[in-house]
């Protein structure tokens, strides 16, 4: 699993059947220190997480696994909000 702050989201006004109900976020990428990595992202949110949370995401052929149908076209999806780091 990787990490990721919580930017804000995106307004998708069609998307696919499987896909309703679930919010698309603008994540950024970070290290274990809240480094920021890489380019922005656009994830599915399975997990209700807000802006500014600090959360687990999955990228690649494992992002649609966190959906309920196990298939969809994703290409990351947040699965967890960080409640601490140790």
């Amino acid at each position: 699993m990787l990490l990721a702050k919580v930017l804000g989201q995106v307004v998708a006004s069609q998307r696919e059947a499987h896909l309703s109900g679930f919010r698309f976020q603008v994540i950024q990428p970070v290290d274990e220190a809240g480094r920021s990595l890489g380019d922005l992202l656009v994830a599915l949110d399975v997990v209700s997480a807000g802006e500014g949370d600090l959360v687990m995401y999955i990228d690649a052929r494992e992002a649609p696994k966190a959906l309920p149908t196990g298939y969809g076209a994703i290409d990351a999806c947040v699965v967890g909000i960080v409640d601490s780091a140790v």
